[in-house]
């Protein structure tokens, strides 16, 4: 179901990006703005997205480490995820 959504979505974005293309004049500037901006939003959300998975293994590996140097059973994981819950209670406090 997802893939039907982003499949439409896709061909929807190209097909009006080819409309303004096909119209001349005018036409061209918006459509390769619109071409450059989905490439720049492409590579930020793959960025964005390398950077989280760095991060979420950052933590992941504190957690083990923790859990394997005090024998915690787990309980490490659970202070990892208390310190990440109030990190971002205070940032979303700013």
């Amino acid at each position: 179901m997802e893939q039907s959504i982003i499949d439409f979505l896709s061909g929807l974005s190209k097909s009006i990006t080819e409309g303004f293309i096909e119209h001349g004049g005018i036409g061209n500037s918006i459509g390769e703005g619109i071409e450059k901006l989905r490439k720049k939003l492409f590579i930020t959300a793959v960025a964005i997205s390398l950077a989280a998975t760095g991060f979420f293994l950052t933590l992941w590996g504190i957690a083990s480490a923790i859990d394997a140097i005090f024998a915690m059973q787990g309980l490490g994981f659970v202070l990892i995820g208390l310190i990440g819950v109030l990190t971002g209670a205070l940032i979303y406090k700013k």
